[in-house]
């Protein structure tokens, strides 16, 4: 290995967590969380752990409340946590004519707090006179893309004596239609009704045995009267979720076919599959634990008829096209289906004119997008390039989707319109580089080039890498035309990253007044600049190294690297943003995850993978709450970007003055890379790899 730095050891070795709790390992080997509940800390903040089967979703936070949502149709809260509704599924107990909640905030003795890949369990107790009773309350999404989400009430009795209770199965809801069967088939009970929706038909509440159900007030409830022996336990299953033609037989056996130990043991078996050797064992936990938390954001999309990856967080109602694209890349290696269905789902959201717009409306008469986002189709490019890079899917670029218009074109089509777009529409500068136009990643830069001349490096240095593969697959279609024409605009765009190098960097752009940015003599180094160029193999090996060595020696921090070494003031100048930052904080020289990974990935392209090791565990959560105790969050799952030490007191923390990015945790950029990059780190190739197609 070559690039060795000091310090790096401390970190790969003191791996103290924060103080809001400690990962751990549950009954099945796998990497979890266990929360301080008591912790007096962050006492109003929420700590959302998110569980997904693939088409149901749910918060589940530290009180025990379970924020339950899809987004098949779109956005839809389906058991909200806000106004009149506490949870979207919980419990009451009902002694001597008491009524007790069950939900884990209102216990009187709260316990232990656990989150895993796929599951949230609680546990607490309810005493007082003659009572003892043991309540755990275990929440779970099996990964097998079904709209129910199971709970499983566990309750054992402590006390000397006998106690008889009645018990409450609860999903807070609005009822918007019918009430629908209250009474079931074979003695059975459940309830459900019809949604206002037409994507999710009826919303049901079902038990795995007999109960009463009824609608009370705006919740679906399952009663039970239950007789508790000393020292007897009984477990009570039930489910929430939505669809059409529900059958409740069909719901049971999906009830009883997962229990917590087989729902854990499936999600193992989902993240078994990265095959990966760290040099330490804390950091394979966190690829584990980090690309389980990835595949937490998987949605579908009933208007497309496709799985993806959402952003999660302010994300969730938005959902982001780009984003996509970037987590297709990652999942490559691992899940093709997956990686292949989100690409599909790109491919479904692009005009006919080659325009992919930034946000995905639901809307299918669209023909502009009203956007001028300049790497959106950079990224798809790129996306479908590295996926059949790791797969070998050739048959991929045959396959059929529909534009947003309807009209349907192979993948091959669809690519081919987004390069025209990139290159007529989107165009280059007076430097030969793509434009910027409203902004490429780095949205804050969104005045580089409102006048339409500024120019990017990093769209060009990633439209190099992207087009190389673009290139290939014209190959394999037989495109040969085609093929020379993307050969000669790679090369013109390499030659033009290249001559972006100055002294000891590449720059990050120009203006509309042909001014550079992020220059030698400004002593502004942005890193995207540096790792796209390496990855798009731009400028001489010598320059490629001597920009992550400067990137390194310049943005490095003991929690990743800032986005820049130097941030603006704030209001930035009028010739770079219209976002009055403060600095240290976003996109003004704060610290995003995913470009850590990406220069992470650069570096061990370039075979600095002692750098590279060093980077990837500055980013990681571990270190982050190690670093950081008395933050909130960054230590299971976090916002998308954290603040740096130039926020001051506030380094660690994440956005807050111009938008509270805490508010939307978690989000994925912060779990999307780990596994990524440490594979780059270790070289190592997936069973489908084939070479170049």
């Amino acid at each position: 290995m070559n690039g060795n730095r000091s310090g790096c050891q401390d970190i790969l070795t003191d791996n103290k967590e924060g103080g809001f709790g400690s990962f751990t390992k549950d009954e099945m080997g796998m990497p979890c969380y266990d929360l301080a509940a008591c912790s007096s800390a962050a006492v109003d903040y929420p700590f959302k752990h998110l569980i997904s089967t693939g088409r149901i979703s749910a918060l589940a936070d530290k009180w025990g409340n379970i924020n339950i949502f899809t987004t098949e149709g779109g956005w839809l809260d389906l058991a909200s946590t806000k106004g009149r509704c506490r949870s979207g599924l919980y419990g009451i107990i009902e002694i001597k004519g008491e009524l007790i909640s069950c939900i884990h905030g209102e216990l009187e003795q709260v316990g232990s707090i656990r989150y895993g890949t796929g599951y949230a369990r609680y546990t607490g107790h309810i005493t007082g006179d003659k009572v003892d009773l043991l309540v755990e309350q275990e929440f779970l999404t099996p990964p097998e893309r079904e709209s129910a989400l199971i709970a499983c009430f566990t309750l054992e009795n402590f006390a000397p004596e006998q106690i008889d209770l009645t018990l409450f199965l609860r999903s807070d809801v609005f009822p918007s239609g019918k009430p629908l069967d209250l009474n079931t088939d074979n003695g059975e009970f459940y309830v459900k009704f019809t949604h206002s929706s037409d994507d999710i038909g009826e919303f049901f509440l079902i038990s795995s045995e007999s109960f009463f159900g009824t609608i009370a007030d705006n919740s679906l409830e399952l009663r039970k009267e239950v007789t508790l022996e000393p020292g007897e336990k009984k477990t009570f299953s039930c489910c929430v979720g939505y669809g059409k033609d529900v059958y409740v037989k069909d719901i049971q056996d999906y009830i009883i076919g997962n229990t917590p130990s087989l729902v854990k043991r499936k999600w193992k078996e989902q993240t078994s599959v990265l095959k990966l050797e760290p040099p330490e064992e804390w950091m394979k936990d966190e690829c584990i634990w980090s690309y389980g938390q990835l595949l937490s954001f998987v949605s579908y999309d009933s208007s497309l008829g496709e799985y993806y990856l959402n952003l999660g967080g302010y994300g969730w109602s938005k959902f982001g096209v780009r984003e996509d694209c970037e987590t297709a890349l990652v999942l490559a290696p691992w899940d093709k289906e997956l990686a292949k269905s989100s690409l599909r789902w790109v491919a479904g959201t692009q005009l006919f004119n080659g325009d992919i717009p930034k946000q995905h409306d639901f809307k299918r008469e669209k023909s502009f997008s009203g956007e001028f986002e300049s790497d959106n189709e950079i990224w798809f490019i790129l996306g479908c390039g590295e996926y059949l890079k790791e797969t070998g899917d050739t048959g991929f670029l045959g396959e059929s989707v529909p534009y947003r218009d309807g009209k349907g074109e192979r993948m091959w089509d669809h690519l081919k319109w987004a390069w025209y777009w990139i290159v007529n529409s989107i165009g280059k500068g007076s430097h030969g580089l793509i434009l910027i136009r409203d902004g490429d990643w780095n949205d804050y830069l969104s005045r580089m080039g409102s006048r339409g001349q500024g120019e990017s490096v990093m769209n060009s240095a990633m439209a190099c890498r992207a087009f190389d593969l673009l290139a290939e697959m014209s190959l394999v279609c037989g495109d040969n035309m085609f093929h020379e024409e993307v050969i000669e605009s790679v090369n013109a765009l390499r030659t033009a990253v290249s001559a972006s190098f100055d002294e000891k960097w590449f720059i990050r752009g120009y203006t509309d007044d042909g001014e550079a940015v992020g220059s030698y003599a400004e002593d502004r180094l942005f890193i995207n600049a540096q790792s796209w160029a390496v990855l798009g193999k731009c400028g001489t090996p010598e320059q490629q190294r001597q920009g992550l060595l400067s990137a390194v020696e310049k943005c490095h921090t003991h929690i990743g690297m800032v986005l820049m070494n130097r941030p603006y003031s704030s209001p930035p100048p009028n010739k770079i943003s219209w976002a009055p930052i403060p600095a240290g904080e976003g996109e003004n020289s704060g610290i995003w995850p995913q470009t850590v990974y990406w220069m992470v990935w650069a570096l061990a392209e370039a075979g600095l993978t002692d750098l590279a090791l060093e980077e990837w565990a500055a980013m990681s959560l571990r270190n982050h709450a190690r670093c950081f105790p008395q933050v909130p969050y960054g230590i299971f799952n976090g916002p998308d970007c954290y603040s740096s030490h130039f926020a001051g007191l506030r380094e660690g923390y994440t956005q807050l003055q111009l938008i509270d990015r805490g508010a939307f945790t978690p989000m994925n950029p912060m779990v999307a890379w780990q596994a990524f990059a440490m594979r780059k780190i270790l070289k190592v190739d997936t069973e489908n790899f084939r070479g170049k197609f």
